[in-house]
């Protein structure tokens, strides 16, 4: 019985131990597969620029160590070695698989800088790729050229970043560094809110798209600024700028936003005035007992201001019958043209009032795809203003 009782005991720790064996192979495999073994070869150099070749490597291999789910082997290996060892000057993608198989790896960083002059002044020319070994094709590939005076390694630092994302197949984004001199300023690209500037202002946003990007910097008491800033894929612009204060101490007023009221203001009295001419001929001159007769002695459609001329006389002077009418009839006639005046110019001043007043609430989100237009619109007969917006 108690020879039973002890091989009892024993089979406890031992199966335990099986358990804890297949758990632990269990989570393990998943981590092991999640890391890709990633080499990096030494950069080949075609007009021995060899420290240039040696500065990019180690930056490169340095780079590549900090990409999440790469697992980056630390032989150092040149592109140079492997191509002859394997009797392929130009590392094809049937040589690259066999270099890829021979190190083990599932991926191979490879690439040559050449001279972009043969005289005395030149760049360097870099083309970097990235082999898959899993299915024996080059899937991303990076060209680029660097200026010669920029070959120290600490030059190299920003290049080396970009093409590691590149290569690595990151988010074709970029960031902006922004620096001005006030504590606290908001910062707007394409018109949205990205944050604001620390103690020190500034403020680095990341993830931003690439291409030109509108950039405005706001701050209280300060004027504020903007400008477009030109976004490279894995680069970092900066965008450096001195905020004045305003005078009053107050915030910025948008001169679109003074000019535009200015405008409205303007319009609103030419369209009085537009308003008091066309009253005036139409109410107080037409209406005039001197008209109204005139009127009714005149046949239906007949023009009662060319009835009242008789003609002129031997010195080329006009005679009239009437000469009051014939006054009435010339202050209509003057009205008439200021009418038309005041309408196309109020027409005209609200069209562009309106425009700048919709640039200054808008801000930057008017220079994107939304758009707001008014068309002014004069006959003799009358004038219109038409509305049209697209956001």
């Amino acid at each position: 019985m108690a020879a039973t009782s002890m091989k009892w005991q024993r089979s406890i720790p031992m199966r335990g131990l099986i358990a804890l064996a297949a758990l632990s192979a269990g989570l393990s495999v998943p981590a092991l597969a999640s890391a890709q073994n990633v080499i990096v070869l030494g950069v080949r150099s075609l007009d021995g620029d060899d420290d240039f070749a040696r500065n990019l490597t180690g930056g490169l291999r340095h780079a590549a160590a900090q990409v999440d789910g790469w697992e980056v082997s630390d032989r150092e290996v040149t592109l140079a070695q492997m191509a002859l060892a394997h009797g392929c000057d130009d590392p094809n993608p049937g040589c690259m698989a066999e270099i890829a198989d021979s190190l083990s790896a599932e991926r191979v960083i490879y690439g040559d800088v050449r001279r972009t002059s043969a005289g005395e002044r030149f760049d360097f020319s870099v083309n970097l790729h990235l082999f898959n070994g899993d299915s024996d094709t080059i899937e991303h590939s990076v060209a680029d050229t660097i200026p010669a005076v920029r070959s120290d390694i600490d030059d190299l630092r920003g290049h080396v970043r970009r093409y590691i994302a590149a290569l690595s197949g990151a988010p074709r984004v970029g960031s902006l560094r922004i620096a001005v001199n006030v504590p606290g300023a908001e910062v707007f690209v394409d018109g949205e809110s990205v944050g604001r500037t620390d103690a020190e202002g500034t403020l680095l946003v990341e993830n931003v798209e690439t291409g030109n990007r509108s950039v405005r910097v706001a701050a209280v008491g300060h004027q504020g600024i903007r400008s477009t800033i030109a976004v490279e894929a894995y680069g970092e612009a900066s965008f450096d700028a001195e905020l004045d204060q305003t005078s009053s101490g107050g915030g910025d007023v948008p001169t679109d936003l003074l000019l535009g009221s200015g405008l409205l203001v303007l319009a609103g009295g030419l369209t009085a005035a537009w308003i008091y001419s066309w009253y005036h001929v139409t109410v107080d001159i037409q209406n005039d007992d001197l008209v109204v007769m005139a009127r009714e002695n005149a046949f239906r459609g007949e023009d009662i201001c060319e009835k009242n001329i008789i003609g002129r006389d031997a010195m080329g002077r006009l005679s009239v019958a009437n000469e009051d009418l014939h006054g009435l009839c010339r202050e209509a006639g003057t009205y008439e043209i200021l009418e038309f005046v005041f309408g196309i110019s109020a027409a005209a001043a609200a069209g562009v009032g309106a425009y700048f007043l919709v640039q200054a609430l808008m801000g930057d989100d008017a220079q994107g795809d939304s758009a707001f237009m008014l068309i002014p619109s004069i006959t003799p007969d009358g004038a219109s203003l038409t509305a049209r917006g697209s956001f």
